[in-house]
């Protein structure tokens, strides 16, 4: 996918207030006087009038203000005005107040806030390389405490708060490394979070998780280990579900009382290409400990799409111990209540609740705390697939679909036709006395949609004596060989007119 710019549409950082006070293109640093102060105030509250009162108190915050005071909040007013390149403009004045204008992007804290929501948005869309990369820019406009210049009770709320945004900036850019596959980078950050802030369980949860992606389970029990102990000895508790659970997958454990079910069907023997495909898939089944990755593979009838799902179900099955469920689509209407109900039963719950909505929160209930796969195959919308997806992490979602998926926080894989390549090595694998005629033919005729590749092998395996010439015309017709059963006529196939 697309990587998302890091470019937040506004204008040139021009004020800087996460850490020391700076202002200009090449930045300048005010230090620790009195019209810093006084700027830093205005610009806790840029845009908006700002009393004298407030900035009295801002600038002399430590001692008793002089009898002065307002005359000299005026001089320090137009010592700015003098020290900005367009300060005249930029510092309004009006009986009693003062206010800096600032336009958008222009505020280190509006940048941050903006890369941080455009971060949220690329996550969203599926993108974590966006999300890294404006994550990484929001986290380097930082260089200390913000609104340094300030006492501590008029910055408080606005700092804590900000305080509280980059850690979840910090968190998110650790989930998303982790989907990138960059654990290394993923683990050294989540370290650097549980050493500042040990009592944060969750932390602790996602770094046990992402050791044990990158097969590094000892490490991961280890942690697991001072978590555990930090916990008992700060707070006197036992760790919470998440951390549990954590240590459950690290030990290879399920959850207690729960068994496991595989229902996958037959993988086909005769697979072929889609490594791309198949490499994103299993790549994905490894990451984001804290949300459930939803992969929708979509493309024309006959394409492969169910192929796909079900080969690369059965190559991350071991990831998933707690079961790996199969559901059709193609004849449960939106929101079957009798299908939650039959999954309910596959689970081994026995007291189903009778309604729709009480369903699919027990269904919900009943996958928190497992790893499952669930291949949701030839959904036709959105209403199909929402009431079916787990609420919490560890579980993973493959879903087949001809037409896109109006869905929140999905991968989605279009498949193309194979390659003339892939298509002869497909017909090979079922025909290998074939002549280099008759697989040319054949796929020229099917175009790369593997389903009339094999209505090619039927019809030559029907008829093998045929020249290349007579296969031909038989593709073009859409006869069945003579000794064969009659079935749906190969021009039935609906093949794309792309190559």
């Amino acid at each position: 996918m697309q990587t998302t710019s890091t470019d937040t549409g506004g204008g040139e950082v021009l004020f800087r207030v996460l850490g020391p006070l700076e202002t200009g293109a090449a930045p300048r640093r005010w230090g620790a006087r009195k019209p810093a102060a006084l700027l830093a105030a205005l610009l806790l509250d840029a845009g908006e009038w700002v009393s004298c009162d407030r900035l009295v108190d801002a600038v002399w915050s430590d001692q008793e203000p002089p009898a002065s005071a307002v005359s000299n909040v005026k001089t320090y007013v137009w010592q700015i005005r003098k020290s900005l390149c367009d300060g005249a403009t930029r510092v309004e004045g009006r009986p009693g107040a003062y206010r800096v204008r600032v336009r958008a992007g222009e505020l280190d804290v509006d940048r941050f806030r903006e890369h941080v929501r455009h971060a949220r948005r690329a996550m969203s869309d599926g993108d974590p390389a966006g999300a890294v990369d404006h994550l990484t820019a929001a986290l380097a406009l930082w260089r200390g405490r913000p609104f340094a210049e300030l006492p501590g009770a008029m910055a408080a709320p606005v700092v804590a708060e900000l305080d509280e945004l980059r850690w979840d900036a910090r968190e998110a850019l650790a989930d998303a490394l982790t989907a990138l596959g960059r654990l290394r980078e993923a683990v050294a950050l989540l370290r650097e979070l549980t050493a500042a802030d040990p009592l944060r369980e969750g932390l602790w949860a996602r770094l046990v998780r992402v050791l044990l992606h990158e097969g590094r389970r000892g490490e991961a029990l280890a942690v697991y280990e001072q978590a555990r102990t930090v916990i008992a000895e700060e707070l006197g508790v036992d760790p919470g579900r998440d951390l549990v659970e954590a240590h459950r997958q690290a030990l290879g454990e399920r959850a207690p009382g729960r068994a496991a079910r595989c229902d996958l069907p037959r993988a086909v023997p005769d697979f072929t290409g889609r490594a791309g495909e198949v490499a994103r898939v299993a790549h994905l089944s490894l990451t984001s400990p804290t949300c459930v990755p939803v992969v929708v593979v979509d493309g024309a009838a006959g394409i492969g799409k169910t192929a796909l799902a079900v080969h690369v179900a059965h190559r991350i099955a071991d990831r998933f111990p707690d079961g790996q469920l199969h559901v059709d689509l193609r004849r449960e209407p939106p929101g079957s209540a009798d299908l939650l109900a039959r999954l309910l039963h596959r689970l081994g719950v026995q007291d189903v609740p009778a309604g729709p909505e009480d369903r699919a929160a027990a269904w919900r209930a009943e996958l928190a705390g497992r790893r499952v796969l669930l291949v949701l195959d030839s959904a036709t919308s959105a209403e199909q697939v929402i009431p079916l997806l787990p609420g919490s992490p560890g579980c993973m979602v493959l879903v087949t679909a001809e037409s896109r998926l109006r869905l929140d926080a999905v991968e989605t894989i279009g498949l193309e036709p194979l390659s003339t390549a892939e298509s002869a090595t497909l017909f090979r694998m079922g025909a290998p006395e074939a002549s280099a005629d008759v697989v040319r033919e054949a796929t020229r005729f099917a175009r790369g949609v593997p389903a009339a590749i094999r209505k090619a092998l039927a019809l030559f395996r029907g008829s093998p004596q045929w020249t290349a010439r007579r296969f031909a015309d038989g593709l073009a017709d859409g006869r069945e060989a003579p000794d064969e059963p009659r079935r749906t006529p190969l021009a039935a196939v609906q093949v794309p007119r792309t190559a």
